[in-house]
C-alpha cells in the first residue's frame, strides 16, 4: 500500500511539478499572442452573451410600442352581468375594475364609461346620432374637461325632475357638448342653457346644454374609449345620421341620467389599459394569461391582448430566428480563430515541446501545463465580459449555451494542441517496410476520413430536413434556436469538405499551366498552394465567414424587396383615399387630389363580396366596381402591372357587362350568360378575361394581426367598371380611390386629415406604408444586427488569413530564405504567401457564397420572412450579388493585409543575414 501510494505521488509529481513557474515564464515570452488571445476570446464572450440580451431588450421596447398601437385591444375589460339593473350595474363594473388593477400591477388604473343607446337629434346640417355618456377614472385615468362656454351641469332641481306622482314633468338631464360638437350641432350657449330633444316618440326626455367643454389632454389613451366626447365621429354606411356626438354628463349627475337613460340600455364598461413605462414580454404573458383564466372562471372580464401578443410572439420569433444565425455564426468564426490562435501557439512552441518531451515529459504534463494557462485566461475573460454585459443590459436575461461553448473552445483548443504536438515530437512514425501493409494502412485512413465526411454531410442534411420540416418555431425568451443556427454552420463545413477535397486537383492543374509559365513567381505560388489546399480549420472559418456574411445580405434585402412588395399590394398605386368618399368631405378630398400638380390618374371605387356568381351555383365572388380606366393608369403609373382589358371594361355592349374574372371562377363555370349579384339585383357578364388582381384589402394595415390576414374567402374576384353597373343596378357608395403620379405624396399631405376615427378619411401612400413598416423596432433592430455582423465578419475573416500566414510564416521563411540567396527578390516572394492563402480564399469565397444564397432558399419559411415583411403572399427570397461581392472585397483585404504583415515580419531581412545565418 505504501509503495503504491509513493508511486502515485511520483506521477502526479512528473504531471504537475513545476508546473505554474513554467507557465508564468512562458506566458512572458508569448505575452503578445496571448493577450492577443485573450482580447479575442473577450470579444467573443461579449457578443454572445450581450446579443440575446439586447434582442430580450429590443423585444420590451417594440412590445410596448405595439401595445400603444394596439389601443383598446390591449386592455382588461369589465361588463355588468346579464340581467343587472343601471345603478347596480354601473357600481359593479367599476368595483370589478378596480379589483382586478390592483390585483394586476401590469394595469393601469381603470377607467369606466357609461352610455345610453344612441338618440336621434335634429341639427342643421340634418340628423345626428347622440348619447348621453359619463366618464369615471382612478388618479390619471380620470377623464377631465375645462369649460370653455356657459357652465358647468349640475344637478336638476326635484321639483322640476319627472317622479312617479309627477309623471307630467319631462326627464331632463343638464350635460355639455364638446366644442366640435356644438359647432356641428349649432348649439350657443352663451344666451344660457339649450334644450336638446334626445328622441322623436314624445316621451319627454331632454338633454339641457349649459356648457361647451374641451377635453384636457387629447392625446390620453381612455379618450379612445369615447372618442365622441372629444369632437363628433363619422356613422357608417346606413346610419340614421351623418355624425355620432356624446352628450357628455358628468359622473356625479349619474342619478339624472340614468332617470333619462331609463328604457334606453344604459350599460356601463370599465377598461384599464397596460402600463407600458417597464412593460416586459414575460409581464405581458403573464397579465394575459391571468386575464383569460378570469374569464374562463366565469368572471366578466374579457381581452384582445392573446391576440396581440400573438402576432408579436410571431415576429419576435422571426427577429429570433434570424439572430440566431448571426450569434453562432460569429462565434463559430470567433471559436475557429481561437483554434488557429491556439495552433499557432503550439507551432511556435514546437521546440520547447520537443524538448521537455524528450529531457522525459509526458503529454498530460505538456496538456496541464497548457491549461494552467488557457484556464485562467478563460475564467478572466468571461467574468470582464459578464460584468460589461451586466453593466450594459441590466436586468436582462439570455442563454449562455454560446458563450459557454466558446469558453470550451477557448479551454480545450490550445491543451488538445499542444498535447497533439509533443506527442508527435517524439514517438516518431513507423512505417511497415511491407507494402501491401502500406496500402491496407492508407485505406483505412482514407475510410475513417470518409467516414467522418460522410457523418457530417448526414448531420448536416438532417438538420436542413428537419428546419424545413417543423418551419418557424418559437423559443424560449432570449434563447437561441440552436438548430436552426447550426443548419448553416453545418452546411459550410460540408462545403469546406468538398474544396478539399477538389483542391487538390485543381491546384495540381494549375501547377501544369504554371510549370509552362516564365519566371519563379508561378511555380512557386502553386507549391506553396498544396500545403494550403488541405488545411481544413482555417478553410471552415473562410467558409463560415463568407457564408454568414452573404446569408446576412440577402435576409437584409430580401426583408427590404418584400417589404416594398407589401406597399405595392396594399396600397396598389403611388396612394389611396379610403372611407366614406361620398360624403362632402370624402367629395373635398378628391377633388382637391385631382387638381393637385403632379397626380395623373385617380380612380374611385368599392368593393362588396358574398355575392352570387352564377344561378344556384353556390359559387360566391367578391365584386370590385372601379373605374376601369383611371385604375388602369394609376397603375400603369406606378409600374404595376395591369390585366389586359382593364382599360376598357367600361365600354358595355347589349346591355351586358364587361368583367375580369378570377382565373379559378372561369374554370368553376362557363362564363357564357354568367349572372351577377351586386346589391338587390344582378347583371349578366361579358366576360373578356381573367384578372390577377385579388380583393382589395382596403385600409392598408401596419399592425402584424391584420397584414397577414385573407381580405376574402370567396370563390375569386370580378373586376367591373362601376359607371357600367350603376346604369344597371344600384350599386355600393364610394368608399376607397387609388392616386397616382409623381405629385401624389405632396397632394397627400396637403389635405392635412384629421385622424381617421374623427374625419372618416384615411389617406397612405406607398412610401408612406413601407418607412412605417420598416421603420418597426423589430425590423430596424434586425436589420442593425445583420449589417453590423457584416462587420463582425470582416474583421474575423482578416484575423483568420493573419493568424494562418503567421502559422506558416517559419516553414515558409526557410524556403524564401533559401531562394534569395539563388536570387529571389521580394516582389516574387510574395507570390509564396498569396499562393499558400489562394486555395483558402478562393475555396472560401465559392463555398460559403454557395451556401450564404442557398441556405435562405431552403429554410425560408423557418426563417419568419413574411412576419417581417408584411407580404400576405409569402415572403420571396431575394436574389442579390452584392452581399458576393462585399465577401470578395473582403478577403480581398484580408489577403492583402495578410501579405503586408508577411512582408512586416521579412523586411529587416538582409541577404548576408540569410546567407550567414540560413533560416529564419
Amino acid at each position: 500500500m505504501t509503495a503504491l501510494i509513493a508511486r502515485t505521488r511520483t506521477r502526479v509529481r512528473a504531471v504537475v511539478a513545476d508546473g505554474p513557474l513554467v507557465v508564468r515564464r512562458r506566458a512572458r515570452l508569448d505575452a503578445g499572442l496571448l493577450l492577443g488571445t485573450a482580447l479575442l476570446l473577450l470579444g467573443a464572450l461579449l457578443v454572445a452573451l450581450a446579443l440575446p440580451r439586447l434582442v430580450g431588450r429590443t423585444a420590451d421596447a417594440a412590445l410596448q410600442r405595439t401595445v400603444e398601437s394596439a389601443g383598446t385591444d390591449a386592455t382588461a375589460v369589465v361588463t355588468p352581468l346579464v340581467g343587472q339593473q343601471t345603478a347596480e350595474a354601473i357600481d359593479f363594473v367599476r368595483d370589478h375594475v378596480e379589483r382586478v388593477w390592483s390585483d394586476h400591477p401590469t394595469l393601469a388604473p381603470p377607467t369606466t364609461v357609461a352610455s345610453t343607446r344612441p338618440f336621434v337629434v335634429p341639427s342643421p346640417a340634418g340628423d345626428v346620432i347622440a348619447s348621453l355618456v359619463m366618464l369615471d377614472g382612478i388618479e390619471e385615468s380620470r377623464p377631465t374637461v375645462r369649460w370653455v362656454e356657459g357652465r358647468e351641469p349640475a344637478a336638476v332641481p326635484e321639483d322640476e325632475q319627472w317622479q312617479e306622482g309627477a309623471s307630467d314633468r319631462p326627464r331632463v338631464v343638464e350635460a355639455g357638448l364638446s366644442a366640435p360638437a356644438a359647432r356641428a350641432l349649432g348649439v350657443d350657449v352663451t344666451g344660457g342653457p339649450v334644450t336638446l330633444g334626445l328622441d322623436t316618440e314624445g316621451t319627454g326626455r331632454i338633454a339641457r346644454i349649459t356648457g361647451v367643454y374641451e377635453v384636457e389632454d387629447p392625446t390620453a389613451r381612455y379618450w379612445a374609449l369615447a372618442p365622441d366626447v372629444v369632437a363628433p365621429v363619422p356613422t357608417p354606411p346606413g346610419a340614421l345620421g351623418d355624425l355620432r356626438v356624446a352628450i357628455y354628463v358628468p359622473f356625479e349627475l349619474r342619478e339624472d341620467a340614468q332617470l333619462v337613460g331609463a328604457g334606453r340600455s344604459l350599460t356601463a364598461v370599465g377598461t384599464s389599459f397596460l402600463r407600458t413605462d417597464g412593460l416586459t414580454v414575460a409581464r405581458a404573458h403573464g397579465l394575459s394569461d391571468a386575464l383569460v383564466a378570469l374569464g374562463v372562471r366565469g368572471q366578466p372580464v374579457a381581452t384582445d391582448l392573446p391576440a396581440v401578443l400573438d402576432a408579436f410572439d410571431a415576429r419576435l420569433t422571426a427577429v429570433r430566428a434570424q439572430a440566431s444565425l448571426v450569434v453562432v455564426g460569429i462565434a463559430t468564426t470567433a471559436a475557429s480563430c481561437l483554434v488557429l490562435a491556439g495552433g499557432l501557439l503550439a507551432t511556435r512552441r514546437r521546440p520547447t515541446l520537443a524538448a521537455e518531451r524528450a529531457r522525459g515529459a509526458s503529454v498530460a504534463s505538456v496538456a496541464l501545463r497548457a491549461a494552467l494557462e488557457s484556464v485562467p485566461i478563460t475564467l478572466v475573460a468571461s467574468v470582464l465580459a459578464f460584468a460589461a454585459v451586466t453593466w450594459w443590459v441590466p436586468g436582462g436575461s439570455g442563454t449562455v449555451a454560446v458563450a459557454a461553448g466558446i469558453a470550451a473552445v477557448a479551454v480545450t483548443a490550445p491543451v488538445v494542441l499542444a498535447g497533439r504536438v509533443a506527442a508527435q515530437a517524439w514517438n516518431g512514425r513507423r512505417v511497415p517496410a511491407d507494402r501491401r501493409e502500406r496500402a491496407r494502412l492508407r485505406a483505412v485512413g482514407q475510410a475513417r476520413r470518409l467516414v467522418a465526411e460522410l457523418t457530417t454531410l448526414a448531420v448536416a442534411a438532417a438538420a436542413l430536413v428537419s428546419v424545413r420540416g417543423r418551419g418557424l418555431v418559437p423559443s424560449g425568451r432570449g434563447d437561441v434556436d440552436p438548430l436552426l443556427a447550426a443548419a448553416p454552420v453545418l452546411l459550410a463545413a460540408c462545403a469546406a469538405l468538398v474544396v478539399v477535397r477538389i483542391a487538390p486537383a485543381a491546384v495540381r492543374a494549375a501547377g501544369r499551366v504554371a510549370s509552362r509559365s516564365r519566371g519563379l513567381a508561378a511555380p512557386l505560388a502553386v507549391a506553396r498552394a498544396h500545403g494550403g489546399a488541405t488545411a481544413f480549420v482555417p478553410l471552415l472559418t473562410v467558409t463560415v465567414t463568407v457564408a454568414l456574411l452573404v446569408l446576412s445580405g440577402v435576409l437584409v434585402q430580401s426583408v427590404d424587396d418584400g417589404q416594398r412588395a407589401a406597399a405595392e399590394a396594399f396600397v396598389g398605386a403611388d396612394g389611396r383615399l379610403d372611407g366614406r368618399l361620398d360624403r362632402a368631405e370624402g367629395q373635398a378630398a378628391l377633388d382637391a387630389l385631382r387638381a393637385a400638380p403632379g397626380v395623373t390618374a385617380v380612380a374611385t371605387g368599392s368593393q362588396i363580396g358574398k355575392r352570387a356568381y352564377g344561378d344556384g351555383t353556390r359559387i360566391e365572388a367578391t365584386v370590385l366596381l372601379v373605374d376601369a380606366a383611371e385604375l388602369a393608369a394609376a397603375r400603369t403609373a406606378r409600374g404595376l402591372p395591369v390585366d389586359a382589358g382593364l382599360a376598357g371594361l367600361g365600354e358595355a355592349t347589349d346591355g351586358r357587362v364587361p368583367a375580369l374574372v378570377d382565373p379559378g371562377l372561369l374554370a368553376r363555370l362557363d362564363p357564357e350568360g354568367v349572372r351577377l349579384s351586386v346589391l338587390v339585383g344582378s347583371v349578366e357578364l361579358d366576360v373578356r378575361g381573367t384578372t390577377a388582381l385579388v380583393p382589395d384589402g382596403g385600409v392598408p394595415p401596419v399592425d402584424a394581426r391584420d397584414v397577414l390576414r385573407e381580405p376574402s374567402g370567396d370563390d375569386g374576384l370580378v373586376v367591373v367598371d362601376r359607371s357600367v353597373v350603376a346604369a344597371l343596378t344600384d350599386v355600393p357608395a364610394v368608399d376607397r380611390a387609388w392616386v397616382s403620379g409623381p405629385g401624389t405624396q405632396d397632394a397627400i399631405a396637403d389635405l392635412d386629415l384629421a385622424e381617421p376615427v374623427y374625419s372618416g378619411l384615411t389617406a397612405t401612400t406607398a412610401q408612406g406604408w413601407w418607412r412605417t413598416w420598416s421603420a418597426d423596432t423589430l425590423t430596424r433592430a434586425l436589420t442593425v444586427l445583420q449589417l453590423a455582423s457584416v462587420g463582425a465578419l470582416a474583421v474575423l475573416a482578416v484575423l483568420a488569413l493573419v493568424l494562418v500566414v503567421v502559422a506558416t510564416s517559419k516553414e515558409r521563411g526557410r524556403t524564401l530564405s533559401t531562394l534569395r540567396t539563388l536570387g529571389l527578390d521580394a516582389r516574387t516572394a510574395r507570390w509564396a504567401t498569396l499562393g499558400e492563402l489562394a486555395p483558402l480564399v478562393l475555396g472560401g469565397l465559392v463555398g460559403g457564397s454557395v451556401i450564404g444564397l442557398v441556405v435562405p432558399h431552403l429554410v425560408g419559411d423557418a426563417l419568419g420572412l413574411a412576419w417581417l415583411t408584411g407580404s400576405a403572399a409569402g415572403a420571396t427570397v431575394a436574389v442579390v450579388a452584392w452581399p458576393v461581392l462585399v465577401a470578395v472585397a473582403v478577403l480581398t483585404a484580408a489577403t492583402l493585409v495578410a501579405v503586408g504583415i508577411e512582408e512586416g515580419l521579412r523586411r529587416r531581412e538582409r541577404l548576408g543575414e540569410v546567407l550567414r545565418v540560413g533560416e529564419r
